[in-house]
């Protein structure tokens, strides 16, 4: 999740050596954000508070090149400050598994599409044809389904997980890829999504359904390691379908 949205943007728009320190803000971003949030769990305890100092002072230092190098990518700063305030409260209170955090993680995740696209749209990079409102909508779309496909995860991973022996959990998680996967499959009959794009969704919400009902059946919870090598497969599956 934290890889592939960014890549995505770079991809969709074009590689400029300023990608590089949105990438390095980023993910010791990520880093700063997970060691922060195990130290409010932890109600403040001074051992866990030396990786939250290394982390954000790595982090402050990429960001403070960043906005010097490319100043209008600041505009993104209202955006992302809600979903932080809010994932650190949920950290505070240790409900740092709730949906509500789950969802708040993955929508920043998503938003780095976008951002990634804008930077090479401010350096002047993005080649002509997909610079204008276009360019745009398709990052957007591509954004969306993104987007849509992590929280989908999110839901995925809590079925077979700690949501196991919820029927009702099970049938939202269920019903939600395929309302996802139909909403792709309209827009690649319309042209606009590739139609492998929409067989990938297809399948991850048959692998929805099915995983979920194979461990019901074998009366146990598959292993977490399984499910998670699985996910990069899929995640994999999902970015290069859009792409092609």
């Amino acid at each position: 999740m934290i890889l592939v949205p960014p890549f995505v943007g770079t991809i969709l728009s074009s590689f400029h050596p300023g990608h590089l320190l949105l990438l390095g803000t980023w993910w010791t971003g990520y880093f700063a954000f997970f060691s922060t949030g195990q130290w409010l769990r932890s109600s403040k305890k001074p051992r866990y508070l030396k990786p939250v100092l290394v982390y954000g002072a790595i982090t402050a230092l990429f960001g403070l090149a960043l906005a010097i190098a490319v100043p209008r990518l600041l505009i993104w700063v209202p955006v992302f400050l809600p979903l932080v305030v809010i994932t650190m409260w949920q950290s505070s209170v240790r409900k740092d598994r709730s949906v509500l955090n789950n969802t708040v993680t993955v929508l920043a995740a998503g938003l780095l599409t976008p951002v990634a696209f804008h930077l090479a749209t401010i350096l002047g990079t993005v080649p002509a044809d997909r610079a204008g409102i276009g360019g745009w909508e398709w990052m957007w779309l591509a954004t969306a389904s993104l987007t849509a496909y992590f929280l989908g995860t999110a839901l995925y991973v809590e079925t077979n997980i700690r949501e196991r022996e919820n029927e009702t959990f099970f049938w939202i998680s269920v019903g939600y890829h395929v309302v996802c996967a139909a909403g792709v499959t309209a827009l690649a009959t319309s042209g606009i999504f590739p139609v492998l794009h929409a067989i990938v969704w297809w399948l991850v919400a048959a692998r929805t359904y099915g995983v979920a009902t194979y461990s019901a059946r074998i009366g146990q919870r598959l292993c977490v390691k399984a499910i998670g090598i699985w996910e990069v497969i899929t995640t994999a599956a999902i970015a290069i379908s859009l792409l092609v």
